[in-house]
């Protein structure tokens, strides 16, 4: 709960530990045990109980906000059942209670006097003069759906909890010398000298025989198979095909026009600045500065605990005054002209000033305007419906023949056949025959389905039914066949000389390696031997920006002790690369202070995780998580699954 009011709890030492802690729930099982014949409590960690209502309530919780996230576009049942939300709200409620458990045990606890100081420092809970407002709490406790028991029994548990990790998440258990050390070698910069080979360069390879040709594939066979190629058929179903059977009345278009008045009709809004004072004598002293020719963002900023972005609202709706203030605010600012300022108005956060910096008038478009779009989109929304209908009748057809060819042809619908194609979409003699998503789709449902299997209605968009549905039928599977010589010897030919090529690249890069080692220049030595020199004359560890350099070849600089020259193959395949060490230069942690620090405290955050994993092994060893998974099911599951 606290987490969704504030951040004062959410230490890195809490996050880590009920990750942890969830995690290994999941793995580790909740527990044999179950809570049979009590529906009050849905889990039970020892003595400290998970209440059911309390479980409820925060699943529902997470799943409103979710469902608001996502646009209303899925219902609480659903974003509950995909999301497997329950068990996840459960999971960490387990982690909560095994370390209330804990705590209980050790005889932690808060006192009165830091709790009333904790709810004192909700900054959500302040007036603008940064004051503790108990109505402002009751109203942000109404708005998040909290009541006053779980906020302090969450404030409870979260001082006693913050009062155990404290002594385990000591800082100085790990000395500074540790990370400078590390630095030294983590900002490692080297300077190399560098020369590549590329295969593809090399142009003097003599022709092969027939017999070396021959004797090529041999040893190759395997990758001179003709691909897999299936042959099939299918039916297809789209909203687009049903667009001409819609028939729409006036009524449903002037409907239309009413629901989505929002879309069309927007309301006049007006930029406004807004600042709030505890008391009415403070806003007036407020007023007077502005008309002695105070800045109001400036002035205002300077008054009070406010910051110039705070003060600025942004464009607003009169509704939206109306809510986050009240009606009267709303009359008040929307009675005002471009430049002028209210006088103090009073509100539930005490008394309020604005000033309109601007005002953007409303629109609106007709319903004649908007006739077309209005209709073209009725008749999508209706050609979904009317394709969704027609699909039993579909199934139904299919169920009754079994097979697609008599199905479409008493429904009347077109039945697409592709012959022989990879799964590329080609035929045999290269030809794309497969263009179109959908088809694509189709296609590689088709290198997936067995024959003589009866069709099914599968989508063309798993994320979206209302793109259409097809079924598919795969008539022939013809299996890879080895190719002749004869038949490949082009491709054989080709394969032959980029090996050699290559083999080529690797014995220059040879010759190149025992002149640099003999101490000749780099430059030189590519010069003659037909290669391409460069340094690298600031080499990171990792990849920084674009330099270039590939994986292998930056681990290679960085295996290599000053002075040493060796090569590696090219990451693309093409030639060789020959690497000598010029230099290394160590970090310098004197020099580099906020770089150390932040190393220090990754060190120390990772040294922390692994005092809170044995802290979690010592809590499942302890404590046995008992968990009434039928309430669980009863709650949510089967209700969502229905």
């Amino acid at each position: 709960m606290l987490f969704n009011l504030r951040g004062a709890l959410d230490s890195i030492f809490v996050k880590v530990l009920l990750g942890l802690l969830i995690a290994a729930f999941a793995i580790w099982g909740i527990g044999p045990g179950m809570l049979a014949g009590s529906t009050r409590t849905v889990a039970k960690v020892g003595d400290t109980d998970v209440p059911t209502q309390a479980f409820a309530n925060a699943v529902q919780r997470q799943a409103q906000q979710l469902q608001q996230q996502f646009g209303g576009q899925m219902s609480t049942d659903e974003i509950i059942k995909l999301m497997r939300l329950d068990y996840s709200v459960l999971n960490q409620m387990v982690s909560d209670a095994a370390i209330a458990e804990h705590m209980s045990d050790m005889g932690l606890r808060a006192t009165e006097t830091q709790l009333a100081k904790e709810i004192r420092s909700f900054q959500a809970f302040q007036a603008p003069d940064g004051s503790f407002s108990p109505e402002i709490m009751e109203r942000a406790l109404q708005s998040a759906g909290f009541s006053k028991s779980e906020l302090y029994g969450d404030l409870r548990r979260g001082i006693t909890r913050n009062q155990m990790i404290g002594s385990m998440g000591a800082a100085t258990l790990l000395p500074r010398s540790l990370a400078e050390e590390l630095y030294v070698w983590q900002a490692e910069r080297r300077r190399a000298a560098m020369i590549n080979f590329s295969a593809s360069d090399i142009t003097d390879i003599p022709e092969a025989s027939t017999e070396e040709l021959q004797a090529y594939y041999e040893a190759s066979k395997a990758s001179y198979m003709t691909p897999e190629r299936r042959s099939y058929r299918y039916v297809m179903l789209t909203p687009a095909q049903f667009t001409d059977k819609v028939e729409l009345t006036e009524a449903d278009i002037a409907d239309a026009y009413e629901n989505r008045r929002d879309d069309y009709v927007k309301p006049e809004t007006r930029e406004l600045l807004q600042i709030s004072f505890p008391t009415e004598k403070d806003a007036q002293a407020f007023l007077e500065q502005l008309q002695a020719g105070a800045d109001f963002a400036t002035a205002g900023a300077e008054a009070t605990a406010f910051t110039k972005e705070e003060i600025a609202l942004g464009s607003n709706t009169y509704d939206d005054v109306s809510t986050s203030f009240d009606t009267a605010a709303a009359d008040a600012v929307f009675a005002l002209e471009t430049g002028a300022v209210s006088t103090p108005i009073e509100g539930i956060a005490g008394w309020s000033v604005f000033k309109v910096t601007g005002i953007n008038p409303g629109s609106a478009v007709s319903l004649d305007d908007a006739r077309a779009e209005i209709e073209t989109s009725l008749r999508n929304d209706h050609a979904i419906d009317l394709m969704f209908d027609f699909q039993t009748e579909l199934e139904d057809a299919v169920a009754e023949d079994g097979a697609l060819t008599p199905v479409a042809a008493k429904l009347d619908l077109p039945l697409a056949t592709v012959t022989a194609v990879d799964a590329q979409g080609k035929s045999a003699n290269g030809e794309q025959v497969v263009t179109q998503q959908s088809e694509y789709t189709v296609m590689q449902a088709a290198f997936r389905t067995e024959a003589a299997i009866e069709p099914t209605v599968k989508d063309l968009d798993p994320r979206d039914n209302t793109k259409g549905i097809y079924l598919l039928e795969v008539t022939e599977i013809q299996e890879p066949t080895q190719q002749s010589y004869e038949e490949v010897a082009p491709k054989v030919r080709t394969a032959w000389q980029a090996e050699e090529r290559q083999r080529r690249a690797g014995e220059i890069a040879e010759t190149a390696k025992a002149r640099l080692i003999a101490g000749e220049d780099a430059e030189k030595v590519a010069n003659e031997l037909g290669g391409t020199s460069f340094d690298a004359k600031n080499v990171s560890r990792t990849a920084e920006g674009n330099s270039g350099l590939s994986p292998n070849i930056r681990r290679l600089i960085f295996d290599l002790p000053l002075g040493e020259v060796d090569a590696e193959r090219a990451a693309d395949g093409n030639g060789y690369v020959v690497v000598r060490v010029d230099g290394i230069m160590p970090g310098e942690p004197d020099t580099s202070t906020p770089a150390v620090d932040a190393l220090y405290a990754q060190l120390t955050e990772q040294f922390q995780s692994e005092l809170f994993d044995e802290y979690r092994a010592y809590l499942l060893d302890r404590y046995e998580p008992e968990i009434n998974n039928g309430l669980v099911d009863q709650l949510f599951r089967q209700q969502s699954e229905q």
